[in-house]
This record gives structure tokens, sequence and C-alpha cells, in this order.
């Protein structure tokens, strides 16, 4: 977790000690012979840390260049409604632990270790052990990324004993220069002292929740020919890189008509057709190093053009556009989900702005 920190990070954990031992009968017969209970062999009793299932961690990343300003802090997203105290205890642990890391706070970050805490990636093996080693990967990270932030979503708690329990879930380290290290982990966490402290963490990489530097990869996937299944309608997109991979461009080409109200389980809304704009539309889709965010510029084949804004939410990309020049003041917006590898489903309103811009209708891939 914490090597994976400086590339994928999560939480360290700890290292559940769990004492096994085997029930039997107390009476033996070997043929008509009876075996006194004391003379029987007790089952041996045996200590040694849960095997945790989850990735290893990776060598940390660098960043490159000079980080313009630290990301902002986020929160911790919640397991759930706290069954018991326990649980509370816990996410409040790992709350506090995602808050010091933001804050680039070293010695506190270490502090949510236990003195013999270790950190293990399974993808390569490379084990972190000791509170001062923990101290050392982070304060390595912090020095060579001021930008460097985490999110941690936590997916369960479990008490194993009233002062040990098992977290999973998945962490996302982001750099500054756009980079992003994800992971999945499964840790034990313990009370010392009072107070919750991770022990043992085992994490993986998570490959779909990272990318090298190049944010824009995460929209690779609309890449290709794209067409409306609708009958009634024409329109087609394709995307493709443009020279050197820095933007994605995608032009559109719209004509036909099209319902005016949104279909419900199957049934066409009752609704007038209204005309559809015959337009061509070229879009230009890039990521924004200085905001971090994926920006987009629209412009129609009629003179009008707009800016917007990419952002992803779970599933789905939320998109944004702002009408400029004679359309200022004016705004659209809609949801993109990814359906499967050759379908993408678009969600929003078709009318206003939208009816002027990129088309707002679910559409197939029929080409690369």
């Amino acid at each position: 977790m914490i090597d994976r920190a400086l590339t994928g990070v999560v939480i360290g954990m700890v290292c559940v000690v769990v004492a096994g031992c085997s029930t039997g009968s107390d009476e033996a017969r070997i043929g008509a012979a009876r075996v006194e209970p004391e003379l029987i062999p007790r089952p041996v009793r045996h200590v040694g840390p849960v095997p945790v299932v989850i990735d290893a961690a990776r060598p940390y990343h660098t960043s490159r260049g000079v980080v313009p300003r630290p990301a902002a802090p986020r929160r911790l997203p919640r397991a759930g409604t706290a069954q018991d105290g326990l649980q509370a205890e816990v996410e409040t642990m790992l709350g506090d632990y995602l808050r010091d890391f933001n804050r680039h706070d070293t010695v506190a970050v270490a502090s949510h270790w236990t003195e013999q805490g270790e950190n293990l990636d399974l993808d390569t093996g490379e084990t972190t052990a000791g509170r001062t080693a923990v101290r050392e990967v982070f304060a390595a990270l912090f020095d060579e990324d001021a930008a460097a932030a985490i999110d941690i979503d936590v997916q369960s708690v479990r008490p194993v004993r009233r002062d040990v329990a098992v977290v999973d879930g998945t962490s996302t380290v982001r750099f500054g220069d756009g980079a992003r290290a994800g992971s999945r982990f499964s840790a034990v966490v313990v009370r010392q002292d009072g107070r919750w402290m991770l022990d043992s963490v085992r994490e993986s990489a998570d490959r779909e929740a990272s990318h090298d530097g190049r944010p824009l990869d995460q929209l690779a996937w609309l890449v290709g020919v794209w067409e409306d299944p609708r009958p009634g309608t024409s329109s087609s997109t394709r995307c493709f890189w443009s020279a050197g991979g820095a933007f994605l461009i995608r032009t559109h080409e719209v004509s036909g008509q099209a319902a005016a109200g949104e279909v419900a389980e199957g049934i066409p809304a009752l609704l007038a057709e209204t005309e559809v704009a015959d337009r061509e539309v070229t879009e230009i889709i890039g990521w924004d190093p200085d905001s971090h965010l994926f920006r987009s510029w629209v412009f129609t084949s009629a003179g009008r053009f707009a800016e917007g804004t990419w952002s992803r939410a779970g599933d789905d990309w939320r998109v944004r556009l702002e009408g400029r020049g004679a359309d200022v003041g004016r705004a659209c917006e809609w949801l993109v989900t990814r359906c499967g590898p050759d379908a993408v489903s678009v969600r929003g309103a078709r009318e206003g702005l939208a009816a002027d811009l990129v088309p707002v209708c679910d559409v197939v891939r029929v080409g690369h």
C-alpha cells in the first residue's frame, strides 16, 4: 500500500495473528485397549499472519517537471452505515489516513502503521516492512511529487475479533503529471494502545484505474466509426488520434429527424417529431495539465462553436458544453456510458444548444 502509494497506494494494514486449533475426541481405541485422555497428543497451535489476497506494490512513481499546485484533498468514501462502533472507528482511522496523506504529513501517515507494519506488492513481491521504512517511502514520494493525492474506496470492514478487522477496497494515487495508479487491497488492522492501526497490506495493481502519464487514454475506447441505429435519422461519428496523440478528434455528420421525447421501456414517446438540423461537427478532446481537466472544443459547419469539459463519474462520463460567440450564456450537458466494446449510450437534452452541436443519441461501432 505504501509502495503503491507512490503508484497506487492504499492504506497500511495489520498482521493478523490467528491461533488455529483442531478438535478431536478425547478417546481413541487401538483394538480393544482404552487410551487415557492424558496420553493423547494435543493439537499443535500454529501462529502466523493471515494470508490476504491482493496484489503487490510497485516501485514508486517519480514526477517529471514542476508541479503547478497540489491536488485538492479527497474524502474517504463510506463503506456504508457502520453496524457497530468497531466499523465506525476503523472508517474514521482510514479517513484520518487519507487526510494526512493528502496533506503530505509524512510523520502522521507513518503513525497510522504499527511498528512492525508491512506492505506487500503481490505483482512484484516487493515488501516494505516497519514504520520507519514506511515513513521513508512516503517522504520520497512527497518530495518527488508535490501534487500527489490519494482516493480510498472502502468496500467492506469485517471484524475478526474486538481488536482485529479486515478491510477490503481500492485506492487511487493521482500524480502531478496526470498519471494515476490504482490498486486493489486487502488489509488487516489492529487496535493498539486504544487506537486502530494498519499492520499488514496485500495489494495488486488495478489496471483499469491506472494510466501512465496519458490521462486521455481513458477515452481511447471512443476511437472508431460509430452510427446511430435508430430509423428516420442519420448520425455518424468518426474518432481518431491527432498527430502525436495529444488530442482525440471526433467528426460528426447529422441529418434527418428524431423524436423529441425519450423512449421508456421500448415504447416511443407520444410527442411530435422535431427536425434535426443537418450539420457537420468537429470536436477536439484533450487533457489540460494545468487545470487537471478533460476539455473539449466543438465547431459546427454553421459557424457555431462551444467549449466543454468531460468528467468521469464511475462508469459514466459527464459532458458539459458552454456556447461561445452568438451562443454565449447557453449550455447543455449529457451523460456518456460505454455499454460493452461496441456500444455507447448517451442521455441528455436534445433540444436547445444540443440540437446545434454534437448529436445526443446512442451509437454502435461499425468500424475501427
